[in-house]
């Protein structure tokens, strides 16, 4: 192809790439691997592409990373409130992050889910712009030359499965329709699964009323660490156990009481994971906190601050005064 071909690919593909990376559901690897195989010529074209997915990348990167830096967690509860992995985006994340530090944002490019959360959480947990931008662009480059590197490989058979699409017409985008729309589907039913409704669950007066009781619960907060970085409240008297470390049973939680687990996720979904777990292993009572944090914490924010209420009880009462 000629120079103008490889042009309308690079700004094809950054496009592209800047709205994957911005959040719209838009996938990055179809457009690659085709423009792989049908622009790249010669090395020119071959880094051009590389540069379009890197500009696009780093780009919509920064924009989360900046809102990570300014608004916290908020921004990490907003990306999973309309993400299809809603219920495991920050946890998958966090995950990484636990286990390769800073070169999330490295090697999480190539881990589904990772690469949208991992920008903001690494603004929220203080990362600088020079080290997020070096790490940021060495992910990028990688990835671009991966995925580029396959669409050069495979260019025959590529051309094969479009030769064929274009042989079907109409009937290829049909095609395409149903499987993105099963994919959805899918997606929503994972969803749906991850929130446990047949799994039973505690709500925050329930809790205080078994804290008030005499109970005495034993509460776990399934956040990672750095969760718990961001926002280091906790529920009173409870102890950090976090999902990766139910998940491969490296803790000594007694059978003999009563476990609530609780998290900051969406739909509780950390919490309820971990209780299946838990019940599959035996434990006969563990509930997830329904609400999780964000729930104890609204209903802190209502309570009358102490002695306000004999106050009131003053003020509309004269005659004790």
């Amino acid at each position: 192809m000629n120079e103008l071909d490889a042009l309308q690919s690079f700004w094809i593909l950054a496009v592209n790439t800047l709205l994957h990376e911005m959040g719209i559901p838009v996938p990055i690897l179809p457009t690659a691997l085709v423009l792989a195989a049908h622009t790249i010529r010669d090395p020119g074209d071959f880094v051009l592409l590389i540069a379009a997915l890197a500009i696009g990348m780093l780009i919509g990167n920064s924009v989360w990373f900046a809102a990570g830096r300014r608004y916290g967690r908020g921004v990490l509860k907003f990306l999973c409130r309309f993400s299809l992995t809603a219920d495991t985006c920050v946890a998958r994340t966090e995950t990484s992050f636990g286990r390769w530090g800073e070169w999330s944002l490295v090697i999480g490019r190539f881990v589904p889910g990772v690469s949208l959360v991992a920008p903001p959480l690494a603004g929220a947990v203080g990362m600088s712009w020079r080290k997020f931008i070096a790490l940021t662009l060495a992910g990028c480059v990688l990835y671009a030359i991966v995925v580029l590197g396959a669409g050069l490989l495979f260019r025959d058979q590529i051309a094969a499965v479009l030769h064929a699409l274009r042989a079907l017409g109409w009937q290829s985008l049909a095609v395409a329709t149903v499987v993105l729309a099963m994919y959805i589907a899918w997606r929503w039913w994972r969803r749906r699964v991850a929130r446990a409704p047949d799994l039973m669950r505690i709500s925050v007066d329930e809790l205080k009323t078994l804290i008030s009781g005499g109970e005495k619960p034993l509460i776990v907060d399934v956040r990672g660490p750095t969760t718990q970085k961001i926002d280091p409240r906790q529920i009173p008297d409870a102890i950090p156990i976090s999902l990766d470390v139910i998940e491969h049973n490296r803790h000594d939680l007694p059978r003999d009481r009563k476990i609530v687990l609780y998290c900051a996720c969406p739909n509780e979904a950390s919490a309820a994971k971990a209780a299946r777990l838990l019940i599959a292993r035996g434990y006969t009572w563990v509930r997830p906190l329904t609400g999780g944090l964000d729930a104890w914490n609204a209903t802190l924010d209502h309570e009358p601050a102490p002695g306000s209420r004999d106050v009131a009880i003053q003020l509309s009462n004269p005659a004790s005064l």
